[in-house]
């Protein structure tokens, strides 16, 4: 899907409020557990100072030129507009890569320092799975090899492309661009960072608690990546709004994203921002929790 773009899912304040939701949802064990591994990981990366930063990490390594895990962070499930011939699935991808963060997670031989870094991979992996762009890719006849998760969909305006726009949250999350432990300079977390991740975590979960979510402990990656992927399908390739008889008109490329499509799509970011932070708690607590 993504190929040799340097695509991420969320940017650093998305991943973060995925995990500041996990976080708060962690029982007392688990939550021990994970400070102990984040304080392993922030030997070597000081911007690690709160487990929220270990949601960005694995993009950072990106920035760092180390690219063999780009793969790991998506899956290719084509949206097919035309009945295109699409390449074959590879077996690597990010499906496959939050099974191997939990299993070397759950081996008592695994080392500290690897738990630290795949309790980072599977907190980020986790929160890129619902993004719904990096479960997707459009084949069309316009972009007969796929739109790489919607990098190669331009837009006009504010979002340089479709995987941007939803990267943003589709500019719910603008305002939080400026919290990024892998910026340039990299710098670890101040106390108002982490106030305001938190803030912006308990009012996703006063908006979307966790009881009102039907598949919440579903910890089946394959049904993240369907249910990602129909988010993209209604959504993130949708309506931007009616024409003057009243009929849908969709999102494409070289549009500029409308006042109502951007209203939806925040919807759904909302929605699948809770519901990763839920399920990644519901993860490390059967991952570290007490053991009945």
């Amino acid at each position: 899907m993504l190929g040799g773009i340097q695509a991420k899912a969320w940017w650093d304040h998305g991943h973060m409020v995925t995990a500041m939701i996990a976080y708060l949802n962690l029982n007392k064990t688990a939550r021990a557990k994970v400070d102990s591994l984040t304080a392993v990981l922030a030997r070597d990366y000081p911007q690690v100072n709160h487990f929220i930063a270990t949601g960005p990490w694995p993009d950072d390594l990106k920035a760092d030129g180390v690219h063999a895990y780009d793969s790991w962070h998506y899956t290719d499930v084509p949206f097919n507009l035309n009945n295109i011939a699409v390449p074959g699935q590879p077996e690597v991808d990010i499906i496959w890569a939050i099974n191997q963060c939990s299993e070397i997670l759950k081996a008592p031989q695994s080392k500290a320092l690897e738990k630290a870094r795949f309790l980072s991979f599977l907190v980020h992996f986790v929160s890129d799975l619902h993004q719904p762009l990096h479960s997707t890719s459009r084949f069309s006849n316009d972009i007969p090899g796929g739109d790489s998760g919607g990098n190669l969909f331009q837009l006009k305006g504010n979002w340089r492309n479709l995987h941007a726009l939803w990267d943003d949250g589709c500019g719910y999350l603008t305002s939080y661009g400026d919290i990024r432990p892998f910026g340039k300079p990299k710098e670890p977390l101040t106390e108002a960072q982490i106030e305001r991740v938190k803030d912006l975590a308990k009012d996703l979960m006063k908006q979307y608690p966790e009881k009102d979510f039907n598949n919440v402990e579903t910890l089946d990656p394959d049904f993240w990546a369907l249910e990602s992927h129909k988010l993209s399908k209604k959504y993130v390739y949708g309506v931007k709004g009616k024409d003057d008889k009243g009929r849908n008109q969709y999102l494409m490329p070289n549009d500029e994203p409308t006042p109502f499509y951007l209203e939806q799509g925040q919807e759904v970011v909302r929605k699948q921002l809770a519901l990763s932070g839920y399920r990644l708690a519901t993860m490390l607590n059967e991952l570290f929790g007490e053991k009945k």
